[in-house]
């Protein structure tokens, strides 16, 4: 694997909501790992983005178990588990696999079949690469208000990994 292929999603949504139910099983998933800030959520904000639940519920109403995967401490990611009604794994340590594949275990699939949505390429995407999982990409929300001297230096690295992903895919779910 060379260095940028572990940072490289399988597949890239503009929003979560832009998810569907068709796509995850297209993708061959079984159930989905979800990512809080900038995915669901402006960083560190419990403004969560309009039609959230309403995601949620659909996606498990299609019979996608979904399971939080966050870095963030228990103190943040547990209420906003208990709001949406979801179990989770905090500090989940991203880029590391451990979180993912201790969801995947406790959802009851293989690695193999847990679609990770997330915005971060060298945390999310890489940590899916790595266990073997479906890497999603979300764009990030536009807020980042917490750390914006991070996301820049972040962002200046992924560009060129999403320009080569752009060249052959593009957005959604696509056929090789």
């Amino acid at each position: 694997m060379k260095k940028n292929d572990v940072l490289m999603p399988r597949y890239r949504f503009k929003c979560v909501l832009d998810v569907t139910p068709a796509d995850l099983q297209k993708m061959g998933a079984k159930a989905v790992g979800l990512d809080i800030d900038n995915t669901l959520a402006p960083d560190g904000t419990m403004k969560f983005i309009d039609g959230a639940k309403e995601w949620i519920d659909n996606i498990q109403d299609a019979g996608f178990p979904i399971m939080l995967i966050s870095n963030g401490t228990i103190l943040r990611v547990a209420p906003i588990a208990k709001k949406f009604g979801l179990p989770y794994v905090s500090l989940s340590m991203k880029p590391f696999t451990r979180g993912l594949l201790r969801a995947a275990k406790r959802m009851g699939v293989e690695i193999t079949e847990l679609a990770m949505l997330g915005d971060q390429l060298f945390s999310d995407i890489k940590a899916a690469n790595r266990c073997g999982a479906i890497a999603v990409r979300i764009d990030p929300l536009p807020m980042k208000s917490l750390y914006p001297l991070y996301y820049a230096w972040k962002e200046k690295r992924e560009q060129p990994i999403l320009a080569e992903f752009e060249k052959l895919h593009g957005y959604g779910v696509y056929d090789d």
